[in-house]
């Protein structure tokens, strides 16, 4: 008997896209799967959606609780050996469960296998290819970045036993801090992709809500065990708050990251300092000449 693989997606006013989600899980033709659709409080018609394909899933409802909250709901509704999730605006690959499982049977001290992904654009066109990189946990820290493509993931419940849930205080890193507790001789990487990854205007990933996600890269910051890496989560933060002209956090998150480590003073991040001491009226006529 093959193992179960427990798939949950978290859904938070996402109707544009859930659906090619759902299908994508779907259309996989492993078995045996579970799948469930947690709603965080969408007011678009996405629970309607999922609605109709609740012979082949489970639909839970919840108020507006957060991502990481929808996931950790959606996981401890499910039973299955093999865990991984899937956000509602991306998809699986066909027969990406089908090699994620093949590789853990393989391995069978494997915790997480992971995978490269095939970016798409709001019309879900293929725009390039997202590589995955090498399970390396001392860069992942010093750069503050993810070598973990999410969407391409599988991971024994042991390994949630032990590293989860995720933290729901979090915006985006949640997945992140997770990956960060697995011991790297138990984790393989597939040099293929498994999955697509959306860019579109409302994704994190592109900035959407910029303040929100620099305010993550600091609480990211202070639990980081280098000064290298809470200067690069600083940096970062601060780019994201110069973008949705938060010049005050911009400001402070660029001159803390530079304080931190000197060796990071190079014309990007001293221009982002000097920039964020502009009026924000200003800032905002620069941009509009710039993009006309």
């Amino acid at each position: 008997m093959r193992p179960l693989v427990s798939i949950v997606t978290p859904s938070y006013n996402q109707a544009s896209y859930l659906e090619e989600t759902i299908r994508s899980v779907l259309g996989q033709r492993y078995e045996p799967l579970e799948y469930v659709v947690v709603d965080d409080g969408s007011t678009d018609g996405s629970a309607e959606l999922a609605e109709r394909y609740g012979d082949r899933l489970t639909l839970i409802r919840q108020e507006n609780s957060g991502q990481p909250a929808a996931i950790n709901r959606g996981f401890a509704a499910t039973s299955g050996e093999l865990m991984g999730y899937l956000n509602s605006d991306d998809t699986l690959l066909p027969g990406a469960l089908e090699t994620m499982v093949a590789e853990l049977e393989r391995e069978p001290k494997a915790l997480l296998v992971y995978g490269d992904a095939e970016y798409t654009d709001e019309r879900s066109a293929r725009t390039g290819r997202l590589p995955a990189r090498e399970f390396d946990v001392a860069r992942m820290l010093r750069a503050c970045d993810n070598h973990v493509v999410q969407p391409s993931t599988l991971w024994r419940r042991e390994a949630w036993e032990r590293y989860g849930p995720f933290e729901e205080d979090a915006y985006y890193f949640f997945d992140f801090e997770f990956f960060l507790q697995f011991p790297p001789e138990r984790v393989r990487r597939l040099q293929q992709p498994l999955s697509t990854y959306r860019i579109h205007a409302a994704a994190k990933s592109t900035g959407a809500q910029g303040s929100r996600l620099a305010q993550d890269h600091e609480r990211l910051a202070e639990k980081l065990p280098t000064r290298e890496g809470r200067s690069n989560a600083y940096l970062l933060g601060a780019e994201f708050a110069y973008e949705d002209l938060d010049l005050g956090r911009a400001r402070r998150y660029s001159l803390r990251g530079l304080c931190l480590y000197p060796a990071h003073a190079s014309p990007r991040w001293l221009s982002l300092a000097a920039k964020s001491l502009l009026p924000a009226g200003l800032v905002r006529r620069l941009r509009a000449r710039r993009r006309s």
